[in-house]
């Protein structure tokens, strides 16, 4: 077959499975028999923060030979916010962060401090209110000898601290938000705070060359390994391009050695890795690509909100994430019409500050244009503002979460936030926004049933960043795709809410589902199925 056809053939198949990523599970046929001499599938979710898709080339030999040996997505999209923590809280829950409560990375816990309106890292997870996928192979695969003692053994190594924390488990954690939900943490979770390499205030993670040894140490005893190198994105944030395109280079080298590890320990063969980004960068703010100042290219917004309160407004507060600012009306007891009123008001006047009802504020004096020169693209109310209805989350982003805010800002190409004044986000580089939600997915691996050679293009000529499209990826298909691999028959019954995944199982990279929708896991709880 060639690989136009073969192509052809996945996107009429990925059609048919639309189904499964509109709410409902990919159907989990009875598990195929086990032999008695089974071997153990090993399934890598190697995620290299904010690399592009465009990124992987000639320069990039390791990557471009393993996409080679998979499946590539042109398009894929990662959730938004396009940011590190929901995104990896996606592919590790496989639903959009309207259910499992991280929207963004940072943000004002009303419920924890009503009182004290300040920002922090959304790294609690008990405000996770979706099972992980380490708790689904604790419960899908328990031993019965043993509470806690899945035939799956996982691992995660993530080089970013508040990564670390998401993924920790609830037992630490006493507060009671969590819808019921319980999630355990990895057999073995590493605290990248251990590292003699690891690098504090503001950047928080342990470089790659930290990062790698310890990823490679739990390769050979792991079955599960879910992995976060961070020097691309932490590069580009601290040093601009031209140094994050040095790192892409030495990144590739260590996923080289990744391979070289699982083929050194026999386990290549029965292999499938997901390489995977959290979400893009962007700097290019008509500077050529070069990094974009925070003089001219950061917008305040907090500004104007301090002056709501003098113009007969609800007080607010602002809480930068980059590319995306999370607007709080800091007054919970205000009522319903004040709260619709105040934020129909600051919409307008970040996304028309010369038109009537940003002028007509404040008696008429308006309140300015808060974007320091432009640079808003758009602003979304995270619930339904019924004076307002131009202003509402178009549908197909499902993240109108509280933790959200009560108004989300979106940066146009180019520009940051930066609050509550322009030294709060003095980096290069941004991401959260619309032109950073397109990422990196590719299937590769040593098992022989991945198909190898294959690019899945978009049904239409130009797709934007908000189309959802059946043949496209997203980052909540990781985890629908990683438990129809280890065989974990999860039913849309099991999930709090019985809707199941949001994502798809990414059947256009295996040929089981040629001809066949619907086919046997090629593992049982891990075990390599019988053929």
């Amino acid at each position: 077959m060639s690989k136009i056809t073969r192509i052809v053939s996945f996107l009429v198949l990925s059609a048919a499975l639309l189904a499964c990523s509109g709410g409902t599970s990919p159907s989990q046929p009875t598990e195929a028999p086990v032999s008695s001499d089974a071997e153990k599938l090993t399934v890598v979710v190697l995620v290299l923060d904010s690399l592009m898709p465009d990124e992987i080339g000639l320069s990039t030999p390791n990557l471009f030979s393993l996409k080679d040996q998979g499946t590539f997505y042109t398009e894929s999209r990662a959730m938004f916010s396009a940011e590190t923590i929901p995104n990896h809280v996606a592919m590790m829950t496989g639903v959009n962060p309207n259910r499992n409560g991280i929207p963004t990375n940072n943000f004002w816990d009303r419920e924890a401090r009503p009182d004290n309106p300040d920002g922090e890292d959304l790294d609690n997870p008990n405000e996770l209110t979706a099972k992980t996928l380490f708790t689904w192979v604790d419960e899908r695969c328990r031993s019965e000898a043993a509470l806690r003692n899945p035939r799956i053994r996982t691992a995660a190594v993530m080089s970013k601290a508040y990564l670390y924390e998401i993924f920790r488990g609830d037992e630490a954690d006493p507060q009671d938000n969590d819808a019921g939900i319980n999630n355990v943490a990895p057999d073995s979770n590493w605290d990248p705070r251990s590292s003699s390499l690891y690098i504090g205030p503001q950047a928080e993670y342990t470089p790659d060359e930290g990062t790698i040894g310890e990823a490679l140490s739990r390769l050979e005893d792991s079955d599960f390994v879910f992995i976060n190198l961070g020097s691309i994105d932490r590069a580009a944030h601290a040093f601009g391009p031209i140094v994050r395109n040095g790192q892409i280079l030495l990144t590739d080298q260590h996923v080289g050695s990744i391979v070289q590890t699982l083929q050194d320990a026999g386990k290549w063969d029965n292999t499938v890795m997901i390489i995977v980004s959290d979400h893009g960068m962007d700097f290019d703010g008509g500077t050529g690509g070069l990094a974009t100042s925070p003089l001219t290219h950061d917008i305040v917004v907090q500004g104007m909100l301090d002056e709501l309160p003098g113009c007969g407004l609800e007080p607010m507060m602002a809480v930068q994430n980059g590319g995306t600012d999370s607007l709080y009306i800091t007054n919970l007891q205000a009522s319903a019409p004040a709260r619709n009123e105040t934020l129909r008001t600051v919409r307008n006047c970040l996304v028309d500050p010369d038109g009537d009802i940003c002028q007509a504020a404040c008696d008429g004096a308006g309140l300015g244009s808060a974007t320091n020169g432009g640079g808003v693209d758009a602003a979304w109310y995270v619930q339904n503002n019924p004076l307002d209805p131009a202003g509402n989350m178009p549908s197909s982003v499902q993240s109108s979460h509280e933790n959200l805010g009560d108004l989300v800002v979106l940066a146009a190409d180019g520009y940051n936030f930066a609050e509550p004044d322009l030294s709060g986000n003095p980096i290069p580089g941004n991401h959260g926004h619309a032109v950073t939600f397109r990422n990196t997915m590719l299937v590769t691996g040593g098992a022989s049933w991945i198909n190898q050679g294959v690019e899945v293009v978009p049904s239409v000529e130009t797709v934007a960043p908000l189309d959802r499209l059946p043949e496209q990826s997203e980052n909540i298909d990781v985890a629908a795709t990683v438990a129809w691999l280890l065989g974990l028959s999860i039913p849309n019954s099991a999930f709090p809410d019985g809707r199941g995944f949001d994502g798809r199982v990414l059947s256009e990279a295996f040929s089981q589902f040629a001809g066949n929708t619907s086919p046997v896991s090629p593992s049982s709880c891990g075990l390599i199925s019988a053929e």
